[in-house]
């Protein structure tokens, strides 16, 4: 009930933007939610809301917004990872990561903040002091690892909160820190394998077609830094053996969700 009333809501905003009358009965409407999987989550019903509905993952519309409705692959890197594709428009999406942080998210800005505390964690056992523990001091403003670690225990800290240090380690390997540089080397690769998890399970589905050439979008807030976004380049390219590329979004997810939906309203 909660996913329709925010879908409600969020139409309300579009007809508002677009000057149509609150009442205007939408010919098809795409809506792509974060979480969602076909079978697993409860469907809503949108028939109030359009004359025709789609609900996919939010990976879907992202994909369709940064590859501009073509196949392809696309990797997000945000608070959370996963990676989708497809060998060709109109086939089944293959998708890899996306477990959460606690059983995934290789990769991802939790995941980059927590392998950099840890690291900062085990140097102050050792009695090291390092350019990470004074980036955790600056960020969480305190001079004490072990009150972060008590903030995240008691919920303090949030997985969110967590997930935005992760720009402050990227910043820290960028000036030239080893142990934050491991951290975002380590990132990169975690994002590249599973990128080549879906590349391979695109070929083992149709292994006739050979091994193509792919687009690969970087998608999420981690690639707005250059360097780390270079870096998954440069990894990837290495990886895929010079077929992987990757490539900018076209669009953002908004314009995605639209792609499909004019797909679902001229079917």
């Amino acid at each position: 009930m909660r996913q329709v009333e925010a879908l409600r809501e969020a139409l309300k905003a579009a007809l508002r933007a677009a000057r149509l009358p609150a009442d205007t009965k939408v010919r098809a409407l795409v809506a792509g939610i974060s979480g969602f999987d076909g079978g697993y989550s409860t469907l809503p019903a949108l028939d109030a809301l359009a004359e025709r509905s789609r609900v996919v993952h939010d990976t879907a519309i992202a994909h369709a917004g940064a590859l501009d409705g073509k196949p392809g692959i696309i990797v997000i890197a945000g608070t959370g990872s996963v990676a989708l594709g497809n060998s060709a428009p109109d086939t089944p999406f293959v998708r890899a990561g996306g477990w959460g942080y606690f059983f995934g998210d290789e990769g991802s800005a939790v995941w980059i903040a927590h392998a950099a505390m840890r690291n900062a964690m085990h140097c102050e056992d050792r009695g090291d002091v390092t350019a990470l523990r004074d980036r955790a001091f600056a960020f969480f403003g305190t001079n004490s690892l072990r009150a972060i670690q008590h903030a995240w225990a008691h919920g303090e800290i949030s997985r969110t909160a967590l997930a935005a240090f992760a720009p402050d380690v990227l910043a820290c390997a960028a000036e030239g820190d080893n142990r934050a540089g491991i951290v975002r080397l380590a990132a990169a690769q975690s994002l590249v394998e599973i990128v080549a998890t879906v590349d391979l399970r695109l070929y083992r589905a149709n292994p006739e077609a050979g091994a193509p050439e792919r687009s690969v979008a970087r998608v999420g807030g981690l690639f707005r830094d250059a360097a780390f976004a270079n870096i998954f380049g440069e990894e990837l390219y290495r990886t895929g053996q010079r077929r992987l590329t990757a490539v900018d979004p076209v669009n953002d997810p908004a314009l995605g969700a639209l792609t499909l939906a004019r797909t679902l309203g001229s079917a």
